[in-house]
């Protein structure tokens, strides 16, 4: 098994709460790392939507394949991705593992990740960063989240070295899966962006054949700022409505057979750089210290 790493990033930065330590840098470095970490052959690509500044660059360069795109949104670039595997032809018996721009990873983490690929057959879909767990009571049609979360009281999950792996709800665009899995569900991923709001959350819910979107959600977003005229607004709200139907009905369709399973570590191995968003059980602020400064001793060093 191969390991195919992309990574997704913008040169631009957006208005989220971050943490002191925060830096696309930082990011980048920990990524490197953890991919220097493991014991298996593994592929870079960097997919830099438009002009990234000069230091990133070097490093993506030194590291692996560098592509520049123009695709203007976070939904153009992760849809311009998901064609990969099938554009070139990548083994179905592979991994391969989609990283935002913004997640922390601890050193380990990969090396988790391909133990969780090798040992847990049915998983089809793995994250590195989650919480929400099914409850016992969850439908296809009703998709209930349980009270408990990560692997806390689950006598389903596990353990493999320190890490228990349970099922998981969903997960943000940061996340692995089998190459067999992603060719198999390459429309399904590429149109999911359209359903708006959390679309990444639907379209986790809609592989695994649960419905995403329930009776008031369908129609539940409101009209967005800078719609100019009701009939725009409406064409936008009709079209939304059109989605959000059609990834119920993709979902609930969906044969057992083809029902597909989303894993989790416990504790996470990653974490999003957001304050009120952190991991909880890993002192992130220290392990981005120790990485910026080379306390770490891994080699990877970047000019924080």
């Amino acid at each position: 098994m191969k390991l195919h790493v992309v990574h997704r990033s913008v040169g631009s930065e957006n208005r989220k709460d971050r943490p002191a330590f925060y830096s696309k840098s930082l990011a980048l470095a920990s990524l490197l790392r953890a991919v220097d970490n493991l014991d298996i052959e593994a592929e870079l690509v960097f997919v830099n939507d438009g002009e990234v500044p000069a230091d990133r660059l070097e490093m993506m360069e030194k590291a692996g394949e560098v592509l520049t795109v123009r695709c203007g949104s976070n939904r153009s670039s992760y849809r311009r991705v998901l064609r990969l595997p099938r554009d070139r032809r990548w083994s179905p018996a592979d991994l391969v593992w989609f990283s935002e721009d913004d997640y922390l990873y601890t050193a380990a983490s990969l090396r988790h990740l391909i133990l969780a690929a090798d040992e847990l057959d049915h998983a089809d879909y793995f994250t590195l960063y989650s919480m929400l767990r099914f409850d016992r009571a969850a439908t296809r049609r009703s998709p209930l989240i349980g009270p408990r979360a990560r692997a806390d009281g689950d006598p389903e999950a596990v353990r493999l070295d320190t890490v228990r792996w349970y099922r998981a709800v969903s997960s943000t665009s940061t996340f692995g899966a089998r190459v067999r899995v992603l060719l198999a569900d390459e429309w399904l991923l590429r149109t999911a962006p359209f359903v708006g709001g959390a679309w990444d959350h639907a379209s986790c819910l809609a592989y695994q054949g649960y419905r995403p979107f329930s009776l008031r959600e369908i129609a539940g977003q409101a009209r967005q700022p800078g719609l100019s005229g009701l009939s725009r607004a409406a064409a936008r709200r009709i079209a939304l409505v059109g989605a959000r139907t059609a990834a119920n009905a993709v979902a609930l369709a969906r044969p057992e057979s083809a029902r597909r399973t989303l894993v989790a570590p416990d504790p996470d191995l990653v974490t999003h750089m957001e304050e009120g968003l952190l991991a909880p059980g890993t002192d992130w602020a220290a392990l981005a210290t120790a990485l910026a400064t080379g306390a770490d001793a891994t080699g990877i060093g970047w000019d924080g």
